[in-house]
């Protein structure tokens, strides 16, 4: 069998940053591995340089399963790092390098335990493994190009792609959670912009286009809109009670008062994106010399919506809160929340954590980021986000980050529980012949 390390210590030395996001020589990696084990995958794409790969493992009952990460990977500044980012070097138990977390990991993982899956037999019901690039631009020459090309019909199928992980500790409460991305808040990128006279620095004035920009930019970022509960919190928080947790956080006689709510959200900041919408400053862009009033100034908020949102009219709330400034808004870019309902694959997926972490807690879980699932999602996929690992929340934030790594006992650690996963899928099958 594949020695997960050093497959993934290969696949992180193939630069796949994006942009340019060329994946050709991943694709290259990935297809020939399974080619190796006598298998047939297809390469496609909507450019040569951003293809996609995708296999039938095996089986033939249904539903099946299609296993999902994404080749590409955001840039690394190499003089920021301690070790070149795209090195594969192993240190002091972790492996560094560009997409070690995001998510190279997560694809050694899906391979290598469905090649073992296959080896042993135990597949019953179709296994898929599909990779795709573009991802970390969008996803449109990526997963939407996949879906809508795809060269023969799944059937009945359930996803598993990138998303949620296994965390220590959450909303004060000690132990063991595995979030399981169900839902997805929607992105909403807009442009602010500001038009007038240039002028002497000396001479500033409130109708100044920077001045009026930064002022429509604070109120934005500073307006914090009513919380409110959603069902995809609501099942969480349902799950965390009924397995003896959260009794300190709602009331289900509460869960929609308003005045509960806040109280929860200031008490845990964790949760407070999960109960409301957010807005966040991205880019400022005005003048160029200190003492020269510029004539133009544009800015960008990122807004993750929750569900039940639209993007429409929460830019158009936007726009009314800063008419007076007298700044357009523009949406750039749109989703709306994505989500697929509780099946058997968030049973198998909680057994097969267990399996490996037997004091867990698995929850259900609302993303406050976006994921590739959307476009399964459009084509009537249920698809649910995990990468099957305890991460501390120390390591979190070297995704898209400086020095990114994985330790080494995580890789072995996804791939158990992936292999755990396939198993228990195809022994539900052979319950039900």
């Amino acid at each position: 069998m594949i020695d997960p390390l050093e497959f993934l210590q290969t696949y992180v030395r193939i630069d796949t940053s994006n942009p340019p996001g060329d994946c050709r020589e991943a694709a290259k990696l990935l297809s020939g591995i399974l080619e190796n084990h006598g298998l047939s995958p297809s390469v496609f794409g909507a450019t040569p340089e951003k293809p996609n790969v995708f296999c039938h493992v095996g089986g033939t009952e249904e539903p099946g399963l299609i296993l999902i990460h994404h080749m590409d990977v955001v840039p690394a500044r190499a003089e920021e790092w301690s070790v070149p980012p795209f090195s594969g070097e192993i240190r002091d138990g972790y492996m560094y390098g560009r997409g070690t977390l995001d998510t190279k990991s997560l694809g050694v993982a899906h391979w290598c335990a469905a090649l073992r899956a296959m080896k042993e037999g135990i597949l019953r019901r179709k296994l898929f493994l599909a990779a795709n690039p573009d991802e970390e631009v969008g996803g449109g020459d990526g997963a939407e190009y996949f879906v809508k090309h795809l060269p023969f019909s799944l059937g009945e199928v359930y996803g598993l792609n990138e998303g949620g992980v296994g965390v220590p500790n959450m909303f004060g409460i000690k132990g063991k959670f595995f979030l399981l991305d169900m839902w997805e808040k929607g992105p909403v990128w807009m442009k602010l912009e500001a038009k007038g006279s240039a002028g002497h620095g000396s001479r500033p004035s409130k109708q100044d286009a920077p001045a009026r920009l930064a002022r429509a930019a604070a109120r934005i970022v500073e307006h914090h809109e009513p919380a409110r509960m959603t069902k995809p919190v609501l099942d969480m928080l349902r799950t965390l009670r009924e397995k003896g947790f959260a009794r300190h956080l709602f009331d289900e006689k509460t869960m929609d008062d308003p005045a509960s709510l806040e109280r929860l959200a200031s008490e845990f900041p964790e949760i407070a994106p999960l109960l409301r919408n957010t807005f966040a400053l991205t880019t400022l862009l005005a003048g160029f010399k200190p003492n020269v009033i510029p004539s133009g100034a544009e800015g960008t908020i990122d807004s993750r919506i929750l569900p039940g949102e639209n993007p429409d009219n929460v830019a158009k709330r936007l726009r009314e809160m800063i008419q007076d400034l007298d700044v357009s808004l523009e949406i750039l870019f749109a989703e709306m929340p994505t989500g697929s309902a509780g099946g058997p694959l968030y049973d198998a997926l909680e057994d097969a954590i267990l399996s490996v972490h037997p004091d867990a807690v698995v929850t259900p879980y609302l993303a406050t980021g976006f994921t590739d699932s959307r476009f399964y999602r459009g084509i009537g996929i249920p698809t649910y986000g995990l990468m099957p690992m305890l991460l501390p929340r120390s390591e979190q934030s070297r995704v898209h980050g400086v020095d990114e790594r994985i330790h080494l006992d995580n890789v072995r650690e996804m791939t158990d529980i992936t292999f755990a996963l396939i198993r228990r899928w195809n022994q539900d099958s052979a319950a039900s012949m």
